[in-house]
């Protein structure tokens, strides 16, 4: 029964919009860690619903040891590369998807693997906004 009630819980606040200063994160997530390994990654859309842009320069957590936004780019060899993205301008009444492939949070050193129905906390932060915190769900790669 806990687990059910928790269950619950922890689906509600991956689905509920996170507001601060008009910007928006839904459908935040994480994929589990692969044992053996330290590093995860995170996902979600984010809205900027104000009228002027905003920097995303940050994000922060106490599950790992660092975190950082990335970005798969394809090189000019064809390989599919990972960089790292010191600011991400995000324009007025634009909205960014972080997916597999695309941007995401990269969580290095991860304390605790991260399993299937736990939920993780990190912290976005902007230039010229308020920080931002998500709780995102531990959800299974389909």
């Amino acid at each position: 029964m806990k687990q059910a009630l928790m269950a619950l819980v922890v689906s509600f606040l991956a689905t509920t919009t996170v507001f601060a200063n008009e910007i928006t994160v839904v459908d935040a997530w994480v994929k589990p860690t692969i044992p053996g390994t330290e590093n995860g990654a995170g996902y979600f859309q984010i809205t900027n619903q104000g009228t002027q842009p905003v920097t995303l320069n940050g994000v922060s957590t106490e599950v790992s040891r660092a975190s950082e936004v990335h970005q798969h780019v394809m090189t000019e060899d064809g390989m599919m590369r990972m960089r790292r993205v010191p600011e991400l301008v995000i324009g007025s009444g634009e909205t960014v998807t972080f997916q597999p492939g695309g941007y995401h949070v990269m969580f290095f050193g991860v304390k605790n693997p991260f399993k299937v129905g736990d939920s993780i906390e990190f912290q976005l932060q902007f230039a010229d906004a308020d920080a931002l915190d998500v709780t995102a769900e531990v959800r299974a790669l389909h």
